[in-house]
């Protein structure tokens, strides 16, 4: 049975948590069985664990201090050791290494100051795609953050938000908020196609934002103002709704931030719900978790959200400046 199945939807409740401590905040709260807890924020390069060494210390002192906080942290993408957020005040996208305890930032692209850098992820080879909507382009970067191509189609590219790539299919999807389409691109930039078209119908959309895949390579869509996900299939076939306009749990203000986890469960960040919602595959509404605030597991304007192999699921909690970091528990059984 998948993991979070068995969460009864009696218990699902958006003010739901224990508070007494940190390491106790999880969903849903007690006598229930808990199946997500909080984790962590990070503000900083120093709440990865990273630090810097003494003779970084002495070139800042004469050289002036890089900038590791967090201003407004947009998109993420979790890919192995390495943490990648766009961070729209800073206009660059800054890259955590776990494993070598050390971070980096893209600024632009040969020359080119990033403009509104929203969403970043990799390919299988460890390459970085960024969009930014206001130089309606996807740039490219290979894992060394050297350049390799630009996306650029400003008559038909208007506002390029999120982005995923789809290795076994050699294809590059971007959403174009302005034109409320999906672009298809192949890796080397060559165009492909469009998902879907602007309406409020079945397989519509309206301003769609962040997007995702799943591991069959199905296409989930944030439908942002028609308040819903969209799922596709990899011919770009309509094939379900998750949730829909309204206040209450299962319903949704305003869907940004998707990611699947490794049973195919969807995760919605909503900016007005401040929260973060739970669907399986068939569409059902598992969980919720996070509240408006700016304690430990809570949001406000909470934009994009990822999962890590290990089942952390990240959430950029944009006007916190920070990143929560939450567990899945039991996900590795």
């Amino acid at each position: 049975m998948k993991y979070l199945r068995l969460i009864p939807v009696a218990f699902l409740c958006i003010f739901a948590v224990n508070t007494l401590a940190a390491s106790n905040i999880v969903w849903p709260p007690p006598p229930e069985k808990a199946r997500i807890s909080y984790e962590k924020s990070v503000m900083k390069a120093e709440d990865l664990g990273i630090s810097k060494g003494f003779f970084t210390k002495i070139w800042e002192f004469f050289a002036g201090a890089e900038e590791n906080s967090l201003v407004k942290p947009f998109g993420i993408h979790i890919d192995a050791d390495k943490i990648y957020v766009t961070d729209m005040a800073q206009k660059s996208v800054i890259v955590f290494d776990t494993k070598r305890e050390n971070f980096e930032s893209i600024d632009g692209y040969k020359g080119q100051r990033f403009s509104s850098p929203i969403d970043v992820t990799t390919d299988e080879k460890g390459n970085i795609y960024i969009t930014d909507s206001v130089l309606q382009s996807l740039f490219i970067y290979n894992s060394d953050l050297d350049p390799i191509k630009k996306i650029h189609h400003p008559s038909s590219l208007l506002r390029p938000t999120g982005v995923a790539v789809d290795h076994v299919r050699d294809r590059i999807y971007v959403s174009d908020t302005l034109s409320s389409h999906i672009k298809v691109y192949k890796k080397d930039g060559t165009y492909i196609d469009n998902i879907s078209r602007m309406g409020e119908g079945e397989g519509e959309l309206n301003k769609p934002t962040y997007i995702t895949l799943d591991s069959r390579g199905n296409l989930y869509v944030a439908d942002s103002m028609n308040r819903r996900v969209l799922m596709f299939n990899p011919d770009g076939e309509y094939i379900r709704r998750y949730g829909q306009s309204g206040d209450s749990i299962g319903s949704f203000s305003s869907p940004r931030g998707i990611a699947v986890d490794k049973f195919d469960n969807l995760y919605v960040t909503d900016t007005l719900f401040d929260a973060v919602q739970i669907f399986n595959s068939d569409g059902e509404l598992l969980l919720v978790f996070g509240k408006r605030g700016v304690g430990d597991g809570e949001f406000v304007a909470p934009q994009d959200i990822s999962i890590s192999k290990d089942g952390t699921i990240y959430v950029t909690d944009s006007y916190n400046m920070r990143i929560e970091l939450f567990n899945m528990l039991e996900y590795q059984k």
